[in-house]
């Protein structure tokens, strides 16, 4: 599974059909092996299916849908419209791109194959807490190799040249917003495991005190925070203006949740949190002019983006219960746009992935598929501040969905297939922490 995790951003992020496929068969044969292993042992099921029944019932209600959009009959009199100005033949179905639509169900599949997977194979903390060095490990590796590339061959992807952003840090990723999400889900997950070791339940006075975080330091806890330092630069230097502000809400729920845990630790957590202030202001202040030069030259809005949510918002109101098939938003704004958007631009996604949800899906599954998630990230959220131990993963999960859903409002990058599944793989690694270890929560 760490295997997979590890090579899903190696090609371009994993945003091309053959990942897709590729990624869909190994995790399918993933779980395929675990059940027959299941099976062969008589082993029980870590967690049973009953402890997630709520969020897996409307999950299991959205797949029926998306996979009913793709194939129930139905006339919709916008099709001959849609077929028009797309040049081709009307949709016989609810979707207006059928193939699209199977794609896009073959990616959410993909997601919740990996959710079961890990929520099986990391109820007992340690391999919780594996996890989430693996992610902050892999993390590192890239942001290494983004700034090799990014300094050595700054016109390149891998072995590629560059359409775009030759003057920004993208790693594998084509895209600056894309990698400096992931980034920034690397960049919570190595701070979260550096707060695991500096904010420690100690006693004696401060002198005692102090020399335990400078032990941590020069130990895991200094690791950390330095892998948190190299991720920390490689997303300023993205100059990704969504991605940088995202991540640093993830970052003050971290250290807010991190602050309400060590309360009762309060000796410990003072200093580290004033480490931590320092080393972000120290990088914010050494690597964030070309950030800041961004943000001065282009703000913070975008008006052809904006104009897009606009677009967007007027297709939802055509067809705003059954949506116009998921996945299929490339091939259904031709028919709106306008010329509020300059010629020339691009719009293979509307860079707002709850608008795309609701076009494609229809409001009520679209609701069905946010709260689904929401019930999981809400775990995460209680069993970082409830638990006494083992809160690592569900810490960084709420810090990793905090990325995650505050960029998802201005750009693409759950729709990443190397973003979506590290997200949730720590998603459900802290759900499966967020029962406490005495509740047998297995079959």
């Amino acid at each position: 599974m760490l295997i997979g995790l590890a090579s899903a951003p190696l090609w371009f992020g994993g945003d091309r059909l053959i990942v897709w496929g590729v990624n869909a068969a190994y995790y399918g044969l993933l779980c395929v092996i675990h059940e027959i292993g299941l099976l062969l042992s008589g082993a029980p099921r870590q967690i049973h299916l009953r402890r997630i029944a709520a969020p897996a019932l409307l999950m299991a209600i959205v797949i029926i849908w998306i996979f009913a959009q793709a194939t129930f009959p139905f006339a919709h009199p916008i099709w001959p419209m849609a077929a028009e100005a797309l040049g081709g033949e009307p949709a016989g179905v609810i979707s207006v791109s059928p193939d699209q639509t199977f794609l896009a169900l073959l990616r959410l599949v993909t997601a919740l194959l990996m959710f079961w997977l890990v929520l099986q194979t990391c109820r007992r903390a340690k391999r919780a807490r594996r996890l989430v060095e693996a992610i902050a490990l892999i993390g590192m590796f890239y942001a290494l190799y983004g700034f090799i590339a990014f300094y050595a061959f700054p016109n390149t992807t891998l072995w590629f040249d560059k359409a775009n952003y030759q003057d920004a840090l993208t790693s594998t990723f084509l895209s600056r917003s894309s990698y400096a999400t992931y980034a920034g889900m690397g960049l919570v997950c190595a701070l979260a495991l550096s707060f695991a070791q500096l904010v420690r339940p100690t006693g004696g006075d401060w002198r005692h005190r102090t020399g335990r975080v400078i032990e941590s330091l020069a130990g895991a806890g200094g690791f950390w925070l330095g892998g948190g330092v190299l991720l920390g630069v490689a997303l300023i230097l993205t100059g990704s203006r969504g991605g940088v502000a995202a991540s640093v809400a993830g970052l003050i729920v971290l250290i807010l949740m991190a602050s309400l845990r060590g309360r009762k630790n309060a000796g410990m957590l003072g200093p580290a949190l004033v480490l931590t202030f320092v080393t972000i202001g120290g990088v914010f202040f050494a690597f964030g002019d070309f950030f800041a030069d961004r943000v001065v030259a282009y703000g913070l809005r975008s008006e052809d983006r904006f104009a897009v949510y606009q677009i967007t918002l007027l297709s939802i109101q055509d067809l705003p219960l059954t949506g116009f098939g998921y996945g299929s938003f490339a091939q259904i704004f031709p028919m709106y746009r306008d010329d509020s958007i300059g010629s020339l631009a691009e719009w293979g996604r509307a860079r707002n992935t709850y608008l795309e949800a609701i076009q494609g899906l229809g409001a009520p599954m679209a609701l069905a598929f946010v709260t689904a998630i929401a019930w999981v990230a809400g775990r995460c959220l209680t069993a970082s501040l409830q638990r006494s131990q083992a809160a690592t993963a569900p810490l960084a999960a709420t810090a990793a969905s905090v990325v995650i859903g505050l960029h998802a409002f201005v750009d693409f990058s759950l729709q990443i297939q190397s973003v979506s599944l590290t997200w949730v793989a720590l998603l459900a690694a802290g759900t499966a922490q967020s029962w406490s270890s005495q509740i047998a929560t297995g079959e």
